[in-house]
């Protein structure tokens, strides 16, 4: 795994983001884009195990969080930055002609997911979403932004798995894991600060546009109905986040047979993808397209 980074203009103001790639020489390229206060590092098992599959997994850190730049103001938190952003990247990495790169896209990621697949030329060849829909029920978007406001802190990564276990069995479980993983999702969920405190691993002031536009401005079933793309979509079996309405309308309202949902047991919003048996899946669905 190598770490690089390119800029991207805000306000003006260039500013640094960064991406990780697994399997630099690989063939077939697998952009992985986290969720709303995830990162690159959510994605180390995936790219560990497809870059021997002849994948190049390449994993963004989305602005304002991980080691990319975080944007002074709050205002440039929105899905237009972001895709603006991520149109960068995939030139960056030479994943911006038709059909160019799959895509794995986990709750914001898929989301994002969906505003380019349903474009004519779309670099996106094959979808893959996890946890996410062209909808998403008030109830959990009010959650979240209750959630993404917390400001905990804690004298060692450690300190915060019992909080994190504390999700098991429900919505928002992240599934089954043993301990080495739990110690590895809290390290990279938090970051060191200057007085030795460990805290979320991401600009707070993301929070502010997610009040207003959680989902963005744009209609996600307009660009749902124009994907033409192969699309597994991952559900979480406790999820309420990607309820079985939301999977079902996305059945009827695709205008081919390709769409491939797939239940995960034991896990709510969102599955880790740290499990052999997850990966499997999304390893499975990729090769069986070629």
């Amino acid at each position: 795994m190598k770490t690089y980074a390119f800029e991207t203009s805000v306000s003006g103001v260039n500013h640094p983001l960064h991406y990780k790639i697994w399997g630099e020489n690989n063939p077939n390229t697998l952009v992985c884009v986290h969720g709303l206060t995830g990162n690159s590092d959510d994605f180390k098992f995936v790219g560990e195990a497809l870059s021997v599959m002849g994948f190049r997994v390449v994993a963004i850190d989305i602005a304002g969080r991980g080691l990319s730049s975080y944007y002074p103001n709050p205002d440039d938190y929105n899905f237009d930055q972001y895709i603006h952003d991520l149109k960068l990247l995939l030139k960056e990495i030479g994943c911006d002609k038709s059909s160019s790169c799959d895509w794995l896209g986990v709750s914001m990621g898929g989301l994002l997911g969906f505003r380019l697949s349903g474009i004519s030329n779309s670099p996106i060849r094959r979808l893959i979403l996890s946890d996410i829909g062209p909808e998403v029920p008030q109830f959990d978007l009010d959650f979240i932004s209750k959630v993404i406001k917390l400001t905990p802190e804690y004298n060692h990564p450690s300190d915060a798995i019992p909080i994190l276990k504390m999700s098991i069995g429900t919505p928002y479980s992240r599934g089954p894991l043993d301990e080495d993983q739990w110690l590895y999702m809290a390290s990279v969920a938090l970051k060191k600060r200057d007085d030795g405190k460990y805290i979320r691993n991401f600009d707070a002031n993301i929070a502010f546009k997610f009040d207003t536009e959680p989902l963005g401005k744009e209609d996600l079933w307009a660009y749902w109905e124009k994907t033409e793309q192969p699309t597994l979509a991952l559900r979480g079996e406790l999820s309420t986040l990607f309820p079985l309405r939301v999977a079902d309308a996305m059945r009827i309202r695709k205008p081919n047979d390709k769409l491939t949902v797939v239940p995960i047991s034991g896990s709510g919003h969102v599955p880790s993808l740290f499990r052999d048996d997850q990966i499997k899946i999304i390893s499975d669905w990729l090769t069986s397209t070629l």
